[in-house]
């Protein structure tokens, strides 16, 4: 109870000191948080994480294994499932180096696995696919080295990795099952409203409740993401919208 008490007892003080500037406010904050409010070590949280990916990876054993759900709910699902782990490896893991220890891990297995063809297993068979698989972690990489070397907090990072992970998940389920109204803006193939619809407004409540941002800020990054996913090439989206997406909410947020 002692910690938490600090932790409020800093945040007090930080608001009185930068009341004229809140951006100071957003960027201290973030290293309080990121000491106080998951009090375990690095290593004991890259444990609990390795355990989320297994439970994760049986889970879509699982569903492919009793047909529960198709090839494409099961890729958006650990999609989605696995852009948490952005929270602890920010917030939990207080050893730099250590933070890229995830990211790295998936670079490297998602692309063993989609050369020796594992995700079969799983019921993850699209081969072209296999460039977003390795792409997303790297950029989730480069969102940390941002981080620790300070060009952006915390809040920015996680928020473009769940924007890439919710938004564009989202955007596929809602616009495979409701999509009607379909369009095409770059070779990737073709979109739908009702996807880049639930695409702009997971982005939305993603920015607008993980950053100090406010609406016009939520509503300007949902807007560049969901464009960013349009008319990035297939699988190049894994990379563009989660960087750019930090980078412009960072800006925002500094002004």
């Amino acid at each position: 109870m002692h910690e938490y008490a600090f932790f409020i007892h800093n945040i007090i003080n930080l608001v009185k000191v930068n009341e004229q500037k809140p951006q100071v406010l957003y960027r201290r904050t973030s290293f309080v948080f990121c000491s106080k409010i998951i009090p375990m070590g690095s290593w004991s949280v890259i444990f609990i994480c390795g355990l989320y990916v297994v439970i994760e990876a049986f889970a879509a054993f699982i569903f492919h294994k009793f047909h529960l759900m198709k090839s494409e709910g099961i890729r958006k699902f650990i999609h989605i499932a696995t852009s948490f782990l952005i929270f602890p490896v920010l917030y939990g893991i207080d050893q730099p180096m250590l933070r890229y220890v995830g990211p790295l891990f998936f670079v490297v297995f998602n692309a063993i696995a989609g050369y020796c063809g594992l995700g079969r297993i799983i019921g993850m068979d699209d081969e072209k696919r296999h460039l977003g698989l390795v792409i997303y972690p790297l950029s989730v990489a480069f969102l940390v080295f941002l981080f620790n070397e300070g060009y952006i907090s915390p809040q920015a990072a996680s928020a473009g990795v769940m924007i890439m992970g919710l938004g564009d998940g989202m955007a596929a389920v809602v616009g495979t099952k409701w999509g009607k109204h379909k369009y095409r803006l770059s070779k990737s193939g073709s979109k739908s409203l009702e996807g880049t619809l639930a695409m702009m407004i997971a982005s939305f409540l993603v920015v607008y409740f993980l950053t100090p941002g406010g609406f016009l800020v939520s509503f300007v990054v949902a807007l560049a993401a969901s464009a960013l996913e349009n008319i990035s090439p297939s699988g190049v989206d894994n990379a563009t919208v989660p960087i750019i997406s930090s980078i412009l909410l960072e800006a925002l947020c500094r002004l």
